[in-house]
């Protein structure tokens, strides 16, 4: 990371600018009046000049955190004081959630086929493709944890002994959250099963929505930690291997859950052809919607992970 030197442009001249776009003007608002008076000018003109795209959106939130909770930090230059290994490494974990999301929809929409039967008249084939996709799912999970846990726990202490408590607050976010999305999921679970009405794809919308939210409320929240935080970088170069492992478990997943979709239309053609997706809805369109979200998600997450183990070990020159 390279800090910005010098002065900086003039008081108040980040907040004077009016010729930005409207999604640059309503990036800067994300940051503080101080931040803005002092580098809103030189990163109104960078924004202008980059597309918004998703991930930059994501770099904005997480620099205006950091902004905010670090306010008399170093201030780095664009790309919004992230490393490509940290950055790469985040876009696998924000992928790994979009991913999980879908594996809701998924879990949703065979939650009443007796799929771990051997009896089930799908045929074996429709059972393997689902063990495999729960295998899948674990494999990614527990790479995930292996190339976060280290870091997570780096970040803690180095916030306990500096006494920073906004950090630890930053990471303790996603236990928050998670103990949140629980509550909501125990209380829908006690009004008894979903109804297929427009009541019943409130309440689903609602659960899966809910996750989303905090799915993004934590990753935004861990990486303004991992942003502040001056933890040892082998960390980061440590975890390009599980980073690695988890989108592997992801493409098994996504080839598992067409696999599935496959055997069920051979050996259970009524039930693929069928209504039983979300809310009674057609079955292979939810299934080929699952399979498109988890596959743009591997493929991201691949990419990432790709440049993660270049940033490990970059080409000789």
């Amino acid at each position: 990371m390279t800090a910005i030197d010098g002065p900086g442009p003039h008081p108040t001249a980040g907040r004077r600018a009016t010729q930005h776009s409207t999604w640059v003007k309503g990036a800067l608002h994300l940051f503080p009046a101080a931040w803005q008076d002092r580098y809103g000018a030189e990163f109104g003109a960078l924004l202008d000049e980059t597309r918004a795209t998703p991930r930059v959106l994501f770099d904005v939130l997480v620099a205006a955190v950091d902004a905010h909770v670090h306010p008399t930090g170093p201030r780095r230059r664009w790309p919004l004081m992230i490393e490509r290994l940290r950055l790469s490494e985040l876009v696998v974990f924000a992928s790994w959630v979009v991913f999980v999301v879908a594996g809701l929809a998924f879990q949703r929409m065979t939650e009443e086929f007796p799929l771990l039967t051997t009896s089930y008249f799908g045929g074996p084939a429709v059972v393997v493709a689902y063990v495999a996709i729960i295998g899948g799912a674990v494999l990614s999970l527990a790479a995930i944890a292996l190339a976060g846990v280290p870091i997570a726990v780096a970040i803690a202490r180095e916030a306990m002994r500096a006494g920073d408590r906004r950090q630890l607050a930053l990471l303790a976010t996603p236990a928050i959250c998670l103990i949140l999305w629980l509550g909501l999921t125990a209380a829908l679970v006690a009004l008894g099963p979903l109804p297929r009405s427009p009541w019943g794809l409130l309440g689903f919308l609602l659960w899966t929505g809910s996750f989303g939210l905090a799915a993004i409320v934590s990753t935004v929240a861990v990486s303004a930690a991992a942003l502040g935080a001056g933890i040892d970088g082998s960390l980061y170069r440590r975890a390009a291997g599980p980073a690695a492992s988890a989108a592997a478990a992801m493409g098994l997943t996504v080839a598992a859950v067409v696999g599935w979709g496959i055997a069920l239309a051979v050996g259970a053609p009524e039930d693929f052809w069928g209504f039983n997706g979300l809310f009674a809805t057609s079955t292979p369109l939810n299934w080929l919607g699952v399979v498109v979200v988890m596959a743009g998600s591997t493929v991201v997450a691949a990419r990432a992970a790709i440049r993660a183990r270049h940033a490990t070990n970059p080409p000789a020159a």
